[in-house]
């Protein structure tokens, strides 16, 4: 049975790219089979995973306009073993412009991916920092959702939309939809505001928030310029001991969904 977690987050800035291309090498390097989806047309997971989004002829994009075509066709090998991409690029913005105006804009993704893309482990998903058509067809295919939160001030507002989004989603779109947790990211042990951020986030009812934090570090930002995720670019760093934690609650969280039904 093939796993789908979107990382989603409102608010840009908050590591959601890194927590997403993290997961997915996390799980590939334990042996399962992994494809990572770029839903934002910044591309930066393309990017993260060493490719140049500009030199590419096929993209997700071609699977919104055209879902009826082969999904297998579009992907691509990474550099670590397991692990494959369905990317993006910039033309993705304009994707949306093309459709007719039919009923089955949001489930075009969803469709092609029940459809052609079974055989995988896991499928993670990145999306833009907005709640637009890009990421709303995410929620028509994804399983769970895991929502990094950066210790900001704007976190909880954000944190509100998200939830009130995705909520929303799985009335109209997707009844199996369900909030995995919390991610604080960008976490200052240090300081009392990081710490009172941490309680506040853990006080909010009904939300689980993993006991994992990624800690602020300008590892992830090289990593990111790299085009390497952290577990390959600094694999005994805290930060990739971090995501292999984050990835550990993850999969506890499932299967506790799971069995949850």
């Amino acid at each position: 049975m093939t796993v789908s977690i979107a990382c989603v987050s409102g608010k840009g800035g908050v590591g959601k790219t890194t927590t997403c291309a993290s997961l997915a090498a996390v799980f590939a390097e334990r042996g399962r089979r992994v494809l990572a989806i770029d839903m934002d047309p910044q591309s930066n997971l393309t990017s993260g995973l060493g490719f140049n989004p500009y030199a590419l002829a096929h993209t997700v994009a071609d699977v919104i306009i055209d879902p009826s075509g082969s999904v297998d066709e579009l992907l691509q090998n990474t550099r670590w073993q397991n692990l494959h991409l369905l990317p993006a690029n910039p033309d993705l913005s304009a994707v949306e412009a093309r459709l007719p105006s039919t009923l089955d804009r949001e489930t075009r993704l969803r469709d092609a991916v029940q459809r052609d893309l079974g055989d995988y482990d896991f499928i993670l998903y990145d999306t833009p920092p907005s709640f637009g058509f890009h990421t709303v067809s995410v929620l028509a295919a994804t399983d769970f959702i895991v929502i990094p939160v950066q210790m900001s001030g704007y976190a909880i507002k954000g944190l509100k939309e998200t939830l009130r989004t995705v909520h929303e989603a799985r009335e109209r779109l997707n009844p199996r939809l369900r909030v995995l947790g919390l991610l604080p990211t960008f976490v200052v042990a240090r300081t009392r505001f990081s710490r009172e951020m941490l309680e506040g986030l853990r006080a909010i009812p009904n939300v689980r928030v993993f006991e994992t934090v990624v800690k602020t570090t300008v590892r992830l930002q090289e990593s990111a310029l790299a085009g390497e995720p952290i577990t390959a670019y600094s694999s005994s760093s805290e930060a990739a001991s971090a995501y292999r934690a984050a990835a550990d609650e993850v999969m506890h969280a499932v299967i506790a969904e799971g069995e949850g039904g």
